[in-house]
């Protein structure tokens, strides 16, 4: 019985869209794009290249709130969305452009530090 209320409560990968667009109004005109509307892994794109913003410029309230949805959306979504959180999201962040990459980790939290760090780790040779 726990785990059907448990699986009602997740976000489904068909609900990123909507998710991101509450919390980021000015992320909805994107994410309406007929080629992004759809697509799971180009929704999240188009929230790494939101992100990719606020890293970008320094802007560390932003990308903490960035972070902060991603972390709501890694551990409440299911795993077409950890997945596409995974290979589309934090493979797409600009973690390492100059020296911040430590300051970036931290605001991250720990669940999606940890996801960066192993896909770090895979692509060493």
């Amino acid at each position: 019985m726990f785990n059907h209320l448990f699986r009602n409560t997740m976000i489904q990968h068909c609900e990123i869209s909507k998710e991101l667009c509450q919390e980021f109004p000015d992320l909805e005109p994107e994410l309406k794009l007929e080629e992004n509307s759809r697509n799971l892994h180009r929704q999240l794109a188009c929230f790494a290249s939101y992100t990719n913003r606020f890293l970008d410029t320094l802007n560390l309230d932003g990308a903490r709130r960035c972070f902060r949805e991603a972390n709501k959306l890694f551990q409440e979504g299911d795993r077409q969305v950890q997945h596409a959180l995974k290979v589309s999201y934090l493979y797409s962040l600009h973690l390492y452009n100059g020296g911040n990459s430590l300051q970036w980790r931290l605001l991250m939290g720990p669940a999606l530090a940890r996801c960066s760090q192993q896909l770090t780790h895979n692509m060493l040779p």
